[in-house]
């Protein structure tokens, strides 16, 4: 099913970064910029994977974003395989945001996790200064080729809305968020890191 698609490096690449961040969905441009694929074999690979249902596609404003399809057959297969791989395809979005470390929490959220009708798509709990964020803001724009939604809270406004069950706050951490940076003083933390 797939030998086709692994026939090539670029082809490889494109699947091993989704295999790499399941979690993750990315735009056409962001998957072209972290997989090194050229426009038209990126767009033949996605046509190929969207038609075994290697992937799913979520779409806002127009914008298309894709995402592993973990209920794929040879998903546990597949993962197995990647972890053998030398190369791993780098997620430079969550890479960036790592690089936020005066940041209590970073999590991506909204379209960079396959849910574009949640309120934010970055949260981010701590102060950055103003400079770092716009760079970072700028490049998750670029990524996800439209303007995103982004929300900063103190971290005693974070802590405060969590003891009061605040609905904003739950609906984002209850929607499988990416979390970056987690310096929180929760006992548990919200999701496996990806960065340290």
């Amino acid at each position: 099913m797939l030998s086709q698609l692994l026939s090539s490096r670029l082809k490889t690449n494109v699947i091993n970064l989704f295999l790499a961040h399941p979690v993750r969905s990315f735009s056409f441009t962001e998957l072209r910029v972290n997989s090194n694929a050229p426009s038209k074999i990126l767009k033949q690979t996605l046509r190929e994977l969207d038609k075994i249902e290697f992937i799913n596609m979520t779409a806002k404003n127009k914008v298309r974003y894709y995402q592993m399809n973990k209920h794929f057959t040879l998903y546990p297969e597949l993962v197995t395989l990647l972890r053998k791989v030398r190369q791993i395809p780098t997620d430079n979005l969550a890479k960036a945001a790592s690089k936020l470390t005066s940041a209590k929490l970073i999590a991506l959220t909204g379209v960079f996790v396959g849910k574009p009708r949640l309120e934010t798509d970055i949260l981010i709990v701590g102060k950055i200064g103003t400079k770092r964020l716009n760079t970072f803001i700028t490049l998750a724009e670029k990524f996800a080729e439209q303007e995103i939604s982004y929300t900063i809270f103190s971290i005693q406004e974070f802590e405060y809305r969590k003891i009061l069950n605040d609905r904003f706050v739950k609906n984002i951490l209850e929607n499988n968020p990416l979390i970056v940076i987690d310096k929180t003083k929760q006992r548990k933390p919200l999701a496996r890191l990806i960065y340290k």
